[in-house]
């Protein structure tokens, strides 16, 4: 059993509400990091609703259906997590939902992460075998300073003894890049390969199935990884080798000229790194997290920054000129 984060004398300082649907707290009860952390992530959880809707606006349903999918598949694996899988807990925000189990910013963190890295990797047009493997990286990407400085600032907890979780980088299980890596390349897959189907909103309703088969498809993707651990392969070796074959159809996968600048794509992963960023400094400063967190958050930045730089020499010199 796990002790959730936060749990104690203090856990029910500025309760409002208490039920098994929903719980509230005041907002200054919370540590400020945290009420940061719900205001900003809920933020561009709507903000990526709105660049979907405005694709769908304009004709064009697979953002808007992939958003609907990511937003079921996040909320479904979590519940999922919370009933079969004991290692890890989240500490206690402004708005929680299911048995105070689930924060609401959580919610709204799966399109943050996976529609931003998916939106993003579309806009490179890869081909359909390519692109759950670009996807999966960015999102995996944009997940690296999360996970590395989320514990740091209890935001959330893993358990200390579950052998799944025990093979860490930058104090960060393994496993938990490899999920990202793998349902997050596989719902991009998925999604994208639906979309020719779409060819009306009636049709997205198709995004349950999806994020239903994200799940189980997902979970067929970590058997090797189980498998493969009995045989007394690493889970870090595994790992490590899914990374580098994803590195490899990212750079060896034709890519063609892409649209016009993205400006509202461009602030997702802007704004979430410069976060993170400052969290780490803020820890850094204070004996925290350490300079690992820091230059991960750094890097995070800087691979952003570049984003639209690359379209920008993509739009110069298309592929095949």
């Amino acid at each position: 059993m796990i002790i959730p984060v936060g749990e104690g004398d203090h856990l029910d300082t500025g309760l409002i509400l208490d039920t098994i649907p929903v719980t509230l707290y005041t907002p200054w009860s919370r540590p400020p990091v945290h009420l940061a952390l719900e205001v900003l992530v809920v933020a561009l959880g709507v903000l990526t609703f709105v660049h979907a809707w405005r694709a769908r606006r304009a004709g064009d349903l697979l953002p808007l259906f992939t958003w609907l999918t990511i937003f079921i598949y996040g909320v479904a694996m979590e519940i999922l997590s919370y009933n079969f899988v004991d290692n890890f807990v989240h500490a206690q925000f402004t708005v929680m939902f299911y048995h105070r189990k689930l924060p609401l910013y959580v919610t709204a963190v799966y399109p943050t992460l996976l529609y931003t890295g998916i939106a993003t990797v579309r806009r490179f047009r890869f081909p359909v075998w390519a692109e759950g493997f670009a996807a999966g990286l960015f999102i995996v990407a944009l997940d690296v300073p999360f996970d590395i400085v989320g514990p740091c600032e209890k935001w959330w907890s893993w358990s200390r003894t579950d052998a799944v979780l025990a093979y860490r980088w930058f104090g960060v299980p393994v496993t938990s890049y490899y999920w990202h890596l793998a349902f997050g390349g596989i719902l991009a897959a998925l999604t994208r390969a639906i979309a020719p189907h779409l060819r009306s909103p009636r049709q997205l309703v198709l995004a349950m199935p999806a994020a239903l088969m994200t799940i189980v498809l997902g979970v067929v993707a970590f058997l090797p990884l189980h498998g493969l651990a009995k045989m007394g392969v690493s889970h870090g070796i595994t790992v490590a080798f899914a990374w580098t074959v994803s590195i490899g159809v990212l750079l060896m996968a034709p890519k063609k000229h892409v649209a016009e600048p993205d400006w509202l794509l461009l602030a997702f992963p802007t704004t979430f790194a410069l976060f993170h960023l400052a969290v780490a400094w803020r820890a850094v400063e204070g004996g925290g997290i350490g300079m690992v967190g820091l230059d991960i958050g750094f890097i995070a930045t800087v691979v952003a920054a570049a984003h639209e730089s690359t379209f920008a020499r993509f739009r110069r010199k298309p592929v095949g000129e």
